[in-house]
């Protein structure tokens, strides 16, 4: 017996082999990290694929609701194809995964929204050996965009007699030459008056002018189904009244063929410009402005092109009490618009300076009172002061044709995007 108490005791103290058994023991939760660390990878990398696929999704919805909405579709018609498009995105960017996304696009207001979330399940390879056969995957985005807004334009040209003087200076000179006068002097007579012999001796007029820089807007919104679908134009003149010329309508074409005749002096009334007591009824006309989210609650922006000078009447000829009254607008109206949140818009087209002209020096060569060195210098500071950074002083032909474009393509909300 005491043979097998010797071996007894050698084995026990026997260690070779220890650490092959410790190894086969370490082994096993070591290579369950390794697994769990492969699997997580591979799960990292499908959920960012996932989070890929939902934000291009809804992104692609977002941009094509708003683009059917820009082209005149109907709220259900553009969340249809904001559904179909951030469908179509979101399948081709997780072919070979089982994905279960939840695309929603809604209008509120002038807003387009997205919100879109997905989730899927990945079998792991490791993990399954501790019980977890499978990993949850999941990912959410939204994203938002301001519509168009409807915008209703509100244009108001100046077709008084002083519209009619030359668009030049040597236009002017041509004129004065050749009739020996230019300021109000365009009485319809016998076809002698100045305005016959600008016509006839192709003197443009700051009348044609504008109408020229009238024309061109409307063919630049013309070219444009983004603002045939969310743009209005209306035309009104004044002279001695005030004329509605064109009701607010997306015909653009229209529009432009109503283009007023100019107001002529054929008598004191005729001549005058009683801007400040016309001015009124146009700003109740033009009511307020909307936050452009429809078509009943537009956005709204009045352009007007003026010389800028109340006239009561020719009277002033005669009556030099009522010289004083020939004097830059009174531009109260300005605060009555700003108040309803309307835009405003000038474009002045200034006279050129006729020391020569007895009527001139009478009237608007006088001292200013606003800090102009003659009531023609206080023209632009009041009118400036009504319009802010949307005022344009148009002293030459170029500037004056491309004014009105100018002005609507920087002060209107709508815009063109790419």
């Amino acid at each position: 017996m005491r043979w097998l108490f010797d071996h007894l005791r050698r084995f026990r103290r026997d260690q070779r082999g220890n650490i092959a058994i410790t190894f086969a023991i370490a082994c096993v939760p070591l290579l369950a990290f390794i697994g769990a660390g492969v699997d997580y990878s591979m799960a990292n990398r499908l959920r960012t694929k996932l989070q890929m696929a939902v934000d291009e999704a809804v992104l692609a919805g977002v941009a094509a609701g708003k683009a059917a909405l820009d082209s005149g579709a109907s709220q259900s018609a553009a969340i249809a194809k904001a559904n179909a498009a951030a469908s179509a995105f979101f399948s081709g960017n997780t072919e070979g995964m089982s994905a279960t996304p939840t695309l929603t696009f809604t209008v509120s207001g002038r807003k387009l929204s997205g919100v879109g979330s997905a989730s899927s399940a990945m079998n792991t390879s490791f993990m399954r050996i501790a019980g977890l056969p499978t990993m949850q995957l999941s990912a959410q985005s939204k994203s938002s965009a301001t519509m168009q807004p409807y915008v209703n334009v509100y244009l108001l040209v100046d077709i008084s007699s002083s519209m009619l003087l030359p668009a030049t200076q040597a236009g002017i000179t041509q004129m004065n030459n050749g009739t020996g006068c230019t300021l109000a002097c365009h009485e319809t007579t016998d076809g002698t008056d100045s305005y016959s012999y600008a016509l006839k001796n192709n003197v443009l007029l700051r009348y044609q002018v504008v109408n020229q820089g009238v024309q061109k807007l409307l063919t630049y919104l013309n070219g444009s189904s983004v603002y045939k679908n969310y743009v209005k134009v209306g035309l009104w003149s004044f002279d001695n009244q005030l004329t509605q010329m064109s009701p607010l309508t997306s015909n653009f074409t229209s529009v432009g063929n109503n283009f007023p005749a100019p107001g002529l002096a054929y008598n004191d009334a005729a001549a005058a410009t009683p801007f400040d007591s016309l001015i009124d009824s146009f700003v109740s006309t033009v009511g307020t402005g909307g936050d452009g989210s429809t078509s009943a609650t537009p956005q709204k922006m009045v352009i007007i092109a003026t010389d800028g000078v109340n006239d009561p009447t020719r009277a002033w000829t005669s009556q030099t009490s009522l010289r004083s009254q020939v004097r830059v607008f009174n531009t109260g109206f300005c605060t009555s618009l700003t108040r309803n949140s309307v835009t405003i818009a000038i474009i002045n087209t200034p006279y050129y300076p006729m020391p020569w002209d007895w009527g001139y020096k009478a009237t608007l060569g006088q001292p200013g009172s606003l800090g102009g060195a003659t009531r023609v210098d206080d023209i632009p500071i009041a009118l400036k002061a009504c319009a802010g950074d949307n005022f344009l002083a148009a002293a030459d032909l170029a500037t004056i044709q491309d004014s009105f474009t100018y002005l609507f393509s920087k002060a209107a909300p709508v815009r063109l995007t790419n």
